[in-house]
């Protein structure tokens, strides 16, 4: 049976790496301007703060109510802020060096528990390949994890499974070592490059979603099977870039602009 999509709302500036989380059953997008924004299911959008002044915001985690943002203002650097429930902002780390003359920070995740941290994928060269894999406490402190051949766009973290997208078309799995397991290639199955990733919701007997270049949104099971469930660009709604679980659905944004739930 395939997902069923409905329109959440529409219009939103966003680019491939625009990330969406979720804060107390809202979604927090990050947009081309700037901006967070807090989006009901219901389809009201709320301007939350302005990050312009700092960069562009890419990728965006919630870790025990903190909302935490990858940016990039070019020549100015590239930072890991965070922004607390009432909306102070807050520079966590300076990864500027990492990303390097041409690269950027793109997608995050969390680990919580008793020793929370932020894991962060960094592409070392935008035009070219190669990337890494970074942990960054929330006192700011960043310490790498693996480097990777491909550039990593997507992560997702599941207890101590990581999950990362690559742009050779690998959905790796990397352990809290840094052991580096491929599961899948997304370009080898003729389903494009994969993009965003996030953990499964319960009882869907998947371990990830994915989005595709190619306008797919694929599950990936724990034994690294692949099963294409819609295309989502051949809906209408647009390529989808970014994604998040969300209750017992997803919600999906696209270039064109759209956030989308899909159950």
């Amino acid at each position: 049976m395939s997902p069923r999509l409905s329109l959440i709302t529409s219009g939103l500036k966003m680019l491939t790496f625009h990330g969406v989380a979720v804060s107390d059953g809202q979604l927090i997008v990050a947009t081309l301007e700037g901006d967070l924004l807090k989006i009901s299911l219901d389809g009201t959008v709320t301007k939350w703060v302005s990050l312009v002044r700092y960069g562009i915001p890419a990728g965006v985690v919630n870790l025990q109510g903190t909302i935490a943002v990858t940016l990039s203002a070019q020549e100015s650097g590239h930072f890991l802020m965070q922004v607390s429930p009432e909306g102070k902002i807050t520079e966590t780390a300076d990864l500027s060096q990492l990303a390097g003359e041409f690269g950027a920070p793109f997608g995050i995740a969390a680990h919580g528990g008793y020793y929370p941290y932020y894991l962060v994928a960094i592409v070392t060269d935008v035009t070219g390949s190669g990337g890494l894999i970074v942990r960054v406490t929330p006192s700011g402190k960043v310490s790498q994890l693996v480097q990777l051949p491909s550039s990593p766009f997507g992560i997702a973290a599941a207890g101590d499974r990581i999950f990362v997208t690559q742009e050779d078309g690998n959905i790796l799995q990397i352990s809290p070592t840094g052991q580096v397991e491929p599961i899948a290639n997304l370009i080898e199955a003729g389903l494009g490059i994969p993009l965003a990733i996030t953990h499964s919701i319960p009882d869907s007997q998947g371990a990830c979603l994915v989005t595709t270049s190619m306008g797919w949104l694929v599950q990936i099971l724990s034994d690294g099977t692949l099963s294409p469930l819609v295309n989502v660009q051949e809906t209408g709604f647009g390529l989808p870039t970014t994604l998040t679980a969300i209750n017992d659905s997803y919600a999906v944004a696209t270039i064109a602009g759209n956030l989308l739930r899909v159950d």
